[in-house]
């Protein structure tokens, strides 16, 4: 198991995973979340530590339509959506 992964990481890689799960590409996270695309880009690539305000419009862009990102605080990470909003063409 991997102990002190940087927080920005885990964060990246769960931005990445929300937009799989979304099918949304870097520029529509960016436009709904009103962040720049390239913040995103490097949000992603790991080489930026988020300020909290970005955090928080990236996560409550991504919350509205059902997906959560969470840690257990035992390592786990979890990205989650529910069936209805996976399924609904809105998302």
């Amino acid at each position: 198991m991997v102990k002190n992964i940087p927080s920005r990481l885990i964060y990246a890689a769960q931005i990445r995973a929300a937009r799989g799960l979304l099918n949304w590409s870097q520029g529509e996270l960016a436009e709904r979340a009103g962040v720049s695309k390239q913040s995103i880009t490097r949000i992603e690539k790991g080489i930026m530590d988020p300020r909290f305000s970005t955090m928080t419009a990236l996560n409550e862009a991504i919350r509205s339509t059902g997906v959560e990102m969470d840690e257990d605080g035992s390592g786990t990470v979890m990205i989650t959506i529910s069936r209805e909003k996976l399924l609904s063409p809105s998302a």
